[in-house]
């Protein structure tokens, strides 16, 4: 659940929101006997793009599948609202009215959103979206939207009023039969009005207005404050881990703000966090993009902060999410591929089934393989064993099946091949966005996961397994590179200066390919060329995730100047007073031409992720600490982020040198360690459970070295 609360008081609105809340009916266009990679390839290479589009693109412009808008609680106040707060610490929300009461307000782990005013009491109402059928009279617009369609364009039937003493709500029946209700509900307890709303969906023939009324009867009838000590307990717990205290302070707001929204939205055993997260627009239309699962950055940067930030079990809910429909995408990848293995959809619904958009990207074929890199990263950074027996190694493995039976084609060198080749978003849906060749997006992919998957056979003594997947590795290519040894969209296309997604590039990040500790010259060189050209690029037509991304790749090669002026204008444009993201330059600042100001989740869980990679970067047995701080940051600090390894880390920076190094590991680890950009200087062992305090001398050694005259005027 989530909820957004705004207004001025007449009235202060609650938008409601459940990440469950989709309309899934099937499209027929990809039930078809012809909906194969063969009939698509044909027909692309014979030139009938404006029957590809039909085809694959077309049902991505009608209104479903696609989640739902949930509906608002409307609350008529006494008097203004003159001010809202969010307590991160706690998860409260406080709005204080002009006469001095305060609205108090949470989230509880059932998903019940319960509320206080001290008091005075207001006056409710429940407003559904316009489901049903259209007005007969024009509508105004609310504003400038990214969904092309009302609530009421899926043919819904009129929301079921529910009307009574002390609520208020309505019914939804939806597609399939299946039904949603909101309902709030009220009550005075002496002079303070007690309140609690929520959202209950049902399957065909379920009763959603029998367990939604119960289940508010018994919030009402619990203890406010309870509830709200619990609430606090959990936040307590999570931001336990991964802490952080950065002398900028606006850098310092965009990871808390970033992470506080990752808390909220990623929790295991709940659907994982898809574009908007828990907070889908409430504008009468239906969510942006249809509020999808977008597999081509928005799902993976989501949830890139999980693994350096300590936040493994609210990780899993996206790995529990893509292990538990597995079964969907081995199926699509049989019947569409011809196949067998595993890929998946890049835009899928929550059934993680196939939706349609761009056709060159939402039949990609190296999605799987990027989405697997979770799973590799899950047992990196945790070191469970049965994780990895039971599911890394096996959901990795089922990828690279897919991935030796799609390269069986071969270009003039005799190396494997496909039979089309993308790269988000070069070309966006042109003809020309699908290559006949290797980009280096699928290429980078395909090239980590065979390695990964060969690393992982081996950790468990399957050496037979890892040869083969080391042998289908040495039959692909090697990585295209420009004549400056930057790294290409495809063979001879370079990075268009302009673009907003770096999939060229993922071999920087997050594969970390080509970075690392005492790394190849080459490799680095590869690295370094790559960034340098994407931070000189003109930046027009970024949105606010570039700029997180863009942050990361500094970071990657050391650069802590470009990754904190890329944060630096992330915050400035393409953050909203809330938190929220913006895809666009809403601001007006000018640092973007977009100026749209669609909300999606990734690009402030983006930057979070980019302000770990500034401050800890890990690989096997190698630990690196301030990789990336920016020389203005003479002071730092953050306790226990997570290393490769599943070890534990705290360090401090005071006057540029750091005074404090701790390191705690849950298993015996061989560590070498190293500080900013210098080489490794330490070699350490860990023993289990036995907290690892690095002496002044030790730390010593990991000092920078001191900066002439000349670079210190240079930086200034």
């Amino acid at each position: 659940m989530g909820a957004s609360i705004w207004g001025d008081g007449r009235p202060l609105n609650i938008s409601l929101d459940r990440a469950d809340l989709w309309d899934l009916r099937p499209i027929e266009e990809y039930e078809r006997a012809d909906y194969t990679w063969e009939k698509v390839a044909e027909a692309h290479y014979a030139g009938r793009h404006d029957d590809l589009k039909a085809w694959l693109e077309a049902p991505y412009d009608r209104a479903g599948p696609t989640r739902l808008p949930a509906g608002r609680i409307a609350l008529i106040l006494p008097c203004p609202v003159i001010r809202w707060r969010l307590e991160r610490a706690t998860g409260r929300a406080e709005v204080e009215l002009a006469n001095g009461a305060v609205l108090e307000s949470i989230l509880d782990a059932e998903g019940i959103c319960r509320l206080r005013l001290r008091g005075c009491a207001p006056v409710v109402s429940v407003v559904p979206p316009p489901f049903g059928p259209p007005p007969t009279e024009t509508v105004p617009e609310t504003g400038p939207s990214l969904s092309r369609h009302h609530a009421w364009d899926l043919g819904y039937p009129v929301p079921e009023p529910i009307t009574g003493p002390g609520m208020a709500g309505f019914v939804q029946q939806g597609w399939g039969g299946f039904s949603f209700a909101t309902l709030a509900a009220w009550r005075l307890e002496g002079a303070d009005w007690m309140g609690a709303c929520t959202v209950v969906t049902a399957a065909a023939g379920g009763d959603p207005l029998g367990e939604i009324t119960r289940r508010l009867e018994a919030a009402l009838a619990g203890d406010f404050d309870q509830a709200v000590s619990d609430q606090a307990a959990w936040w307590s717990d999570y931001w336990s881990r991964g802490r952080l205290d950065l002398p900028e302070a606006s850098i310092e707001k965009v990871y808390y703000s970033g992470m506080s929204q990752f808390g909220a939205a990623a929790r295991r055993g709940r659907p994982p966090a898809a574009l908007q997260g828990v907070w889908t627009s409430d504008d009468g239309r239906l969510p942006p993009w249809k509020g999808d699962y977008h597999h081509d950055i928005n799902s993976q940067m989501a949830y890139w902060p999980a693994y350096a930030g300590n936040q493994l079990e609210a990780g899993l809910g996206f790995v529990d999410w893509l292990w538990d429909t597995r079964e969907a995408c081995t199926g699509w990848t049989q019947r569409f591929y011809g196949v067998q293995g595993l890929n998946v959809p890049m835009t899928a619904d929550l059934l993680n089934r196939q939706i349609g958009g761009w056709r060159q990207y939402t039949h990609s074929v190296s999605t799987g393989a990027w989405l697997a890199h979770h799973f590799f990263l899950h047992w990196r950074y945790s070191q469970d064993r049965q994780f990895l027996r039971e599911r890394a190694l096996p959901y990795l493995t089922e990828v690279c099946r897919f991935v030796e039976a799609i390269t069986e084609v071969r270009d003039a060198q005799g190396l494997r091949s496909v039979a089309l080749s993308s790269s988000p978003e070069v070309g966006d849906n042109r003809p020309e966005a699908w290559f006949s060749t290797f980009t280096n997006y699928d290429l980078s992919l395909f090239r980590w996961v065979l390695a990964a998957t060969a690393t992982l056979a081996r950790e468990i003594g399957r050496a037979a397994d890892a040869e083969h997947w080391e042998s289908v590795l040495q039959q692909m290519p090697e990585l295209n590179l420009s004549a400056r040894g930057e790294l290409q969209v495809a063979q001879d296309v370079e990075y268009p200066g302009h673009h907003r997604h770096f999939s060229h590039a993922l071999a920087v990040h997050p594969l970390a390919l080509l970075t690392g500790f005492d790394p190849d010259p080459v490799a680095s060189g590869i690295a370094r060329a790559t960034v340098g050209q994407i931070l000189s690029a003109s930046r027009e037509f970024w949105m606010g995730y570039s700029y997180a991304w863009a942050a990361a790749l500094a970071a990657r090669i050391s650069d802590g100047e470009a990754a904190r002026d890329a944060l630096a204008r992330f915050d400035q444009a393409f953050v909203f007073p809330n938190g929220f993201h913006a895809n666009g330059d809403w601001s007006g600042r000018g640092i973007g031409r977009v100026r749209f100001g669609a909300f999606t989740l990734e690009g402030a869980l983006g930057a979070a992720d980019a302000i770990q990679t500034m401050l800890l970067q890990s690989s096997p047995g190698l630990v690196r600490l301030f990789p990336a701080v920016p020389q203005s940051w003479e002071t730092a600090s953050f306790d226990t982020l997570l290393a490769d390894g599943a070890i534990e880390v705290s360090a401090s920076l005071a006057e540029g040198r750091i005074t404090r190094v701790e390191l705690l590991s849950s298993s015996p680890a061989q560590l070498r360690l190293a500080a900013f950009d210098q080489p490794a200087r330490l070699d350490l062992r860990l023993e289990p459970g036995r907290l690892l305090v690095l002496s002044e001398a030790e730390r010593i050694q990991l000092a920078r070295p001191l900066l002439a005259a000349e670079d210190v005027k240079n930086i200034s």
